[in-house]
């Protein structure tokens, strides 16, 4: 019996220009490649964690950044705080250019917490407005305020967990 895996090659789309496809999408994977702006943006397959670990090697494009920022509802110089580079650094580089792999690893785990948000809160506009939102759990602290370590971006998924099965 063969243990070979079907690959998708399906198109993915940016989770900002078409917010009903994304509500449709199954596959966690799927859900993080529309956050990231669609598979066009990503420039890969995503099938796996392992898939995530090479595009995290490889970088993101710095585009990226901006859809992030475009769906948080936050200035760029939030999000370079979120990612630990200067807004002048991000400034400087053309849409195309690749991030490090400390800045595309924290964009990958807040596009998670993104999905995860969306997806136990039933909309986008739920999830945004949630994460600005002082929360009893995180010692009335935001959920925003977090998403800038991997610590972080654990403790508001865990978070995320509780609110879906009614532990919050």
């Amino acid at each position: 019996m063969s243990n070979v895996v079907q690959m998708r090659k399906l198109k993915i789309q940016n989770l900002t220009k078409e917010p009903d496809s994304f509500y449709e999408l199954q596959n966690k994977y799927d859900r993080i490649v529309s956050v990231l702006g669609g598979s066009v943006q990503v420039g890969q397959t995503v099938n796996s964690d392992i898939d995530l670990i090479h595009i995290t090697r490889k970088g993101l494009p710095k585009s990226v950044v901006t859809t992030i920022s475009n769906i948080l509802g936050i200035s760029m110089e939030k999000m370079s705080s979120l990612i630990h580079v200067s807004l002048r650094t991000i400034q400087r580089k053309n849409e195309d250019e690749l991030l490090n792999v400390y800045s595309t690893e924290q964009i990958l785990e807040i596009a998670e917490v993104i999905s995860r948000g969306i997806h136990v809160l039933g909309s986008i506009e739920a999830f945004t407005k949630w994460l600005h939102q002082d929360i009893r759990a995180l010692n009335y602290s935001k959920p925003l305020d977090f998403l800038d370590t991997s610590f972080g971006t654990s403790l508001i998924k865990d978070t995320l967990g509780r609110i879906e099965h009614g532990v919050y």
